[in-house]
């Protein structure tokens, strides 16, 4: 029977570094007789984190946590020697240099550096970690954590309980796609099967866009720099679009009839049925063509058919090698 969960009115980052804080107390061994199952995954919390690292956890003899030191979301030292750094993440992403700053205080203090684990903890998705990964941090995602919070299977606290059900439940949203019909899927559906289309394409990225009708969660992808534009694909969730970059003010009425002829022309020699937009705009970001059909393929279920949808993607994507 559903109840009320605490994680449902809890949304902020704030509330999401004092469960790692409290979480992560867990693993000290003075908790081990007071509720052993929830001490057992906590420390299989903090194995998870080190293995990131691609270390093994000591023998724990005692965990210590700080929140907001240096303002770092949560600092976990084990046995007065390792330090776990823990930027905590749920919609935003990182920014300015707050990963080497918060690396650097650290460092600055009086830990051995192949001691300090930075992570990033990210309980929604982002479509990149590149910036994160090349500051030394590891990715734990929140499926790294739900593999955590299910092997906790006899615990009866109901914090832990609320907050494994939140994850459950924001994944269950992501991968709604694949059950789902398109018409009726959510910002963070439409964040799932970007990231799918970025798996299967081994590329492309997707974020949410804000415009005065709404919004739309976008995903880009088949990116050509040519002459004095960027060329790309674009997908405004059910719609498709070829998309032109121009900087230049100057050149962007000649780019954009210019792109719209030459890629209409090699779309009709291939059967593909791009149309002009209803409106032809004249900023730095213009769409020049508009798929007629629905470039997300269905199976009989009336779902999603990613490989086919794939295809649907490639076809249009080799439209743009021309103008390499």
């Amino acid at each position: 029977m559903n109840k009320p969960n605490l994680f449902r009115y809890a949304t902020s980052e704030l509330s999401q570094d004092a469960f790692l804080c409290w979480f992560l107390s867990w693993a000290d061994p003075q908790y081990c007789q007071v509720d052993e199952a929830l001490h057992q995954c906590a420390l299989s919390f903090l194995k998870s984190l080190f293995s990131k690292h691609g270390k093994s956890l000591p023998t724990v003899n005692k965990v210590e946590i700080t929140k907001q030191d240096s303002h770092i979301d949560v600092l976990c030292i084990v046995n007065d020697e390792f330090v776990v750094l823990i930027e905590d993440k749920t919609k935003t992403r990182e920014h300015s240099d707050q990963l080497s700053r918060y690396f650097n205080e650290i460092k600055g203090r009086t830990y051995e550096v192949d001691n300090i684990l930075p992570i990033y903890f990210k309980t929604f998705d982002q479509s990149c970690y590149r910036s994160i990964e090349s500051n030394g941090y590891k990715v734990f995602s929140r499926k790294d954590f739900l593999d955590v919070l299910n092997k906790g299977d006899k615990i009866n606290d109901s914090i832990f309980l609320d907050f494994r059900r939140h994850l459950q439940e924001i994944e269950k949203k992501v991968n709604s796609y694949l059950t789902t019909p398109p018409e009726t899927w959510s910002g963070q559906a439409w964040a799932g099967f970007y990231m799918h289309l970025q798996k299967e394409l081994g590329a492309g990225g997707w974020k949410s866009v804000a415009n005065p009708s709404g919004g739309f969660m976008g995903f880009w992808c088949f990116g050509r720099d040519v002459d004095n534009s960027e060329v790309y694909v674009q997908l405004e969730e059910q719609q498709l679009c070829i998309k032109i970059k121009v900087p230049d003010k100057e050149l962007r009425k000649t780019e954009r009839s210019r792109w719209y002829k030459e890629i209409k022309n090699k779309a009709e020699q291939n059967g593909i049925n791009l149309a002009k937009p209803s409106k032809f705009g004249l900023g730095k970001y213009m769409t020049v063509l508009v798929d007629q059909t629905d470039y997300i393929s269905m199976n009989k279920e009336g779902c999603v058919d990613i490989l086919d949808t794939v295809n649907n993607l490639r076809r249009v994507g080799k439209l743009l090698d021309f103008l390499e």
